[in-house]
């Protein structure tokens, strides 16, 4: 599909038109002024799903320079970058804050620390109070407009099973710009990206984060709040291209309740915040072990011992992601930035290599915390890219199956190296791409396969 960039400069020339001019089309549906019904009927997609093999927009289409073969799409350029010349960026780990409950009436609140100013976490959404208040309270701050909170209002969407899994910790979290703070790059040789190519997290609210995936540490036994800013635009066109500035974020193969957990139609806007219920339950827990006498059915309790969680130790999970799962826009926003890793710790993976108590599986990762080190335990969040002749980012569309890029990233880095000591090291990867089948291996120098397990 991308052309060699030893291609004649007209092959790539005709490539690089046929892109820009697909560049319209994301740009379009990603504003609203277009909708993928009007491409179906325009002929720009077949009925198939496949991109019309139209000259001067198809990848597909047969190329008028070169007979008998497609256009193709313009490789990204790397203007002499080499693989392995930059080290790999470790995912920013992010520092939770304890909750402390607070009865009101007939509800439970949670209390932020002293100093954060973060509104208190409810089971009903701040929408709620706004409406009651007839929309002269709880404000969006950023645009005067609408509730603070972009949860939906009243009991169809309040966190469920509130008291019985009441969140004990939260991680607050922005959703941002990172390129006003920080040079956005994916490798030192390569261009700096311009304004809203990419949208990351940063710790706390209103706080720019690195060009980097976040990396949230849980544990079974402890229910989480991840309390979601979203800082991006108000303007649907200041997106770099692609993307949409409203958002819902997903614990992927969570056990949680759709209403705090990411509903593709329940998206939010710049200014407010979205509170999700992460209840780290596992799976079975009203049928199975209720009493939760099974101690690998667990979490670690920080003080050596275990939290024994009711449900099925079988359907323990340890390596978790979450991601945009806003409808429509997914691909989008995911490959724009919007994923962080979710590390699940219970009693049999427990993150602590040394500590041996009949439970512990002891896998590599370090010592020094009573669980949750990280030391050898290292996160890989793989992905596929791809970019202009200016460097910059972008989403193509080759047909409804989704989109693939020619460059490869790790941690949003272009392929770096991680430097190692002769031990064992775990590596949880993650195919982070949105439409790529991958198949990962590792070999050494002398490209012969290294095992793992």
């Amino acid at each position: 599909m991308y052309l060699r960039q030893s291609a004649s400069r007209a092959r790539l020339r005709e490539a690089e038109t046929a892109r820009r001019n697909r560049a319209e089309i994301v740009k379009a549906l990603s504003t609203g002024e277009v909708s993928r019904r009007d491409l179906f009927r325009w002929g720009v997609f077949t009925a198939g799903g496949a991109l019309a093999l139209t000259h001067g927009l198809s990848p597909f289409a047969p190329s008028r320079v070169e007979a008998a073969v497609p256009t193709g799409a313009p490789p990204s350029p790397l203007w002499g970058v080499l693989p392995f010349t930059q080290r790999m960026p470790r995912l920013a780990l992010q520092k939770p804050l304890p909750l402390i409950p607070k009865e009101r009436g007939a509800e439970v609140d949670l209390v932020f620390p002293g100093g954060t100013m973060e509104p208190d976490a409810r089971r009903l959404s701040w929408h709620t109070d706004f409406t009651a208040s007839k929309g002269t309270k709880f404000v969006n701050p950023l645009t005067g407009k609408g509730p603070l909170e972009g949860r939906p209002p009243g009991e169809y969407f309040a966190q469920q099973r509130w008291r019985e899994y009441l969140p004990k910790a939260a991680y607050v979290s922005t959703l941002s710009d990172p390129s006003p703070r920080y040079d956005v790059r994916f490798h030192p040789g390569l261009p700096v990206q311009g304004r809203n190519k990419l949208w990351t997290f940063g710790p706390g609210r209103n706080v720019a984060g690195r060009p980097i995936p976040p990396l949230i540490k849980a544990r079974y036994g402890e229910p989480l709040i991840f309390r979601h800013y979203n800082a991006l635009p108000t303007k649907y066109g200041d997106n770099g291209g692609f993307g949409s500035n409203s958002q819902a974020t997903h614990n992927h193969n969570g056990h949680n309740a759709s209403t705090g957990d990411g509903a593709s139609n329940a998206h939010f806007f710049p200014g407010q915040f979205y509170d999700y219920h992460w209840t780290t339950t596992l799976a079975r827990a009203d049928a199975i072990n209720t009493g939760a006498t099974d101690r690998r059915a667990s979490g670690p309790d920080g003080k050596g011992g275990l939290i024994q969680v009711p449900g099925d130790f079988r359907e323990l999970q340890g390596s978790l992601w979450f991601h945009d799962h806003r409808f429509f826009y997914t691909a989008e926003n995911v490959y724009k930035g919007h994923l962080g890793a979710l590390n699940y710790y219970s009693g049999p993976d427990r993150g602590n290599e040394v500590l041996n108590d009949g439970v512990n599986l002891r896998l590599p990762s370090g010592s020094l915390l009573d669980w949750g080190n990280i030391d050898f335990d290292v996160n890989l969040m793989i992905s596929d890219a791809a970019w202009d002749g200016d460097g910059q980012l972008f989403f193509d569309i080759f047909d409804t199956h989704g989109f693939l890029g020619d460059r490869a990233l790790v941690n949003l880095a272009y392929k770096p190296f991680f430097e190692v000591i002769p031990r064992k090291y775990r590596f949880r990867i993650l195919a982070a791409g949105m439409a790529r089948f991958w198949k990962f291996a590792l070999v050494n120098q002398a490209n012969q396969l290294v095992p793992m397990t």
